[in-house]
């Protein structure tokens, strides 16, 4: 795996390094297909139980893409830079494990945009977010739109998006950006009981779950109450496994 991606398992919590401080983690080909790399070990690896990201450097979670090397690609290769970019940030979605994002400094672009695609947003005190994408003159294309539209609804997200400001982590918790601001002094031990907790989840009940919320034609009848049953009998049969 590329030294632009650092993947760490420590028992049940795998953590993902972005590693290319020098540029504010800005991501191009070479750290997306090691980031894809990492993200399917993961999900192959049944001991591992949550997915934690982080970024290298004291500056910037991530920055997003990487400018030069985008505007130097022609058409083919740009369109194969935004197919690359939702094929992994759509993994990182659906896996059926707790993901968490451990966001700093400036978290922009196609940065925000993987922050989107985790489950929970977590955020040091001095996180900036932003998405300057149509400055530079085309779209957050990594799939931020549709994940911002179904995070904080249409209005908030045009906001995010056509304004192009750079907001604050107490204006994102505000705006449901985040899921919460880590704050100074004891950033490491909430961060370990969060995870703690995520990792005490049964897995297929966490798998369960995460695909009931993110079905966004869920009613609350028919086969969405059949789904429920099924959910409710596989975690009983997990818990009578287990007592054998």
């Amino acid at each position: 795996m590329a030294d632009k991606i650092i993947l760490q398992i420590k028992g049940q919590i795998a953590k993902i390094k972005l590693n290319n401080a020098q540029k504010l983690n800005c991501m191009g080909f070479e750290m997306l297909e090691a980031l894809d790399e990492a993200v399917v070990q993961v999900a192959a690896n049944p001991a591992v139980r949550v997915l934690l990201f982080t970024g290298a450097g004291e500056r910037a979670f991530s920055t997003g893409a990487d400018l030069k090397e985008f505007k130097s690609l022609n058409a083919e290769r740009a369109g194969r830079w935004i197919e690359l970019g939702n094929l992994v940030f759509n993994k990182i979605e659906t896996l059926p494990k707790p993901t968490v994002a451990l966001v700093h400094g400036y978290v922009m672009g196609g940065g925000m945009e993987l922050a989107l695609a985790c489950d929970f947003r977590l955020a040091k005190v001095n996180a900036i977010l932003s998405a300057p994408e149509l400055q530079h003159g085309w779209l957050p294309g990594w799939g931020g739109m549709t994940r911002l539209r179904r995070l904080i609804g249409e209005a908030r997200a045009k906001e995010v998006v056509m304004l192009n400001e750079r907001i604050t982590a107490k204006e994102a918790l505000r705006l449901g950006l985040l899921t919460r601001i880590l704050h100074d002094g004891t950033e490491e031990k909430q961060l370990t009981q969060i995870l703690t907790h995520l990792a005490s989840l049964k897995p297929s009940v966490y798998r369960l779950a995460k695909a009931a919320i993110m079905d966004a034609g869920r009613t609350t009848a028919g086969p969405d109450i059949e789904f429920d049953i099924l959910a409710m009998q596989e975690a009983r049969q997990s818990d009578d496994a287990a007592k054998e």
